[in-house]
């Protein structure tokens, strides 16, 4: 086992599975104490499973970001179950796609903020005090490529997105006296379980998989795992002197001018 986060406790939200799970995996073997934060009991469970069957130590609770108790009590178990958090992950999020700006429904708009940045700030709330008293802690919120560029038809999630990076600029300066540091990981395409799911959904799916990999310079699309690596670093002492900062993962994608 690695020792890059020895004795750090950390949560990670929406870690039943993609990011969120290699998130959670790697932090393990680098000697973290995880709490698997996600909606999805069944998920998360088999994933805590799992990870505790190798020898970690993680547990999972049930927990909707969108909800301030839901999260306050997420905290209070991870406090009593592994100790107070010193690495916070903030990657649950929802999407909403093929919907232009006429044609989202309120409730659309509303469930998105709730979750992508509402759920990012509850935690936030719940889980600074904690690393204000210990004088120290890391805090990523993952954003994505459309915190910054605009793909149409995917409103209101870039929205939410670009939010994430004026939450991240705000905390960082605000908590920089305390020793915190607060930054945003932000992807492109990365191969998660949804997205093996859209493309088993169109009528070739090696070829919608290649379609989306080819627009990168890299011609490929990013694995969960190599968007953990990123998270790693950000948690760990290797970026000690980085904070309000933006990381983007994205094959060079954000970089290419033309579609």
């Amino acid at each position: 086992m690695n020792t890059r986060l020895k004795d750090q406790i950390a949560i990670v939200t929406g870690a039943a599975d993609g990011i969120g799970r290699a998130i959670a995996e790697l932090f393990c073997q680098e000697g973290a104490s995880v709490c698997v934060a996600d909606i999805n009991e069944v998920a998360g469970t088999e994933v805590v499973n799992k990870l505790n069957e190798q020898g970690f130590n993680a547990i999972f609770v049930k927990t909707d970001v969108s909800c301030i108790d839901s999260v306050k009590n997420m905290v209070e178990q991870t406090v009593t179950q592994l100790g107070k958090p010193s690495v916070l992950i903030n990657n649950a999020g929802i999407i909403y796609q093929n919907k232009s700006f006429l044609e989202t429904p309120t409730e659309q708009w509303d469930k998105s903020f709730a979750v992508n940045l509402d759920g990012m700030w509850h935690c936030c709330k719940q889980v600074i005090p904690y690393m204000k008293e210990a004088g120290f802690g890391t805090i990523v919120n993952v954003g994505s490529v459309h915190s910054f560029k605009i793909v149409p038809n995917h409103f209101p999630y870039a929205v939410t997105k670009h939010a994430i990076i004026g939450l991240t600029k705000n905390l960082a300066v605000e908590l920089g006296e305390n020793n915190i540091r607060v930054n945003a990981l932000c992807p492109g395409m990365v191969e998660t379980p949804a997205a093996f799911k859209w493309f088993d959904e169109s009528e070739d799916p090696e070829a919608a998989r290649k379609e989306l990999g080819d627009i990168h310079p890299l011609r490929r699309n990013a694995s969960c795992e190599e968007i953990a690596y990123p998270a790693l670093f950000l948690a760990s002492k290797e970026s000690s002197f980085m904070t309000g900062q933006s990381l983007i993962i994205d094959g060079g994608r954000s970089v290419v001018y033309h579609l």
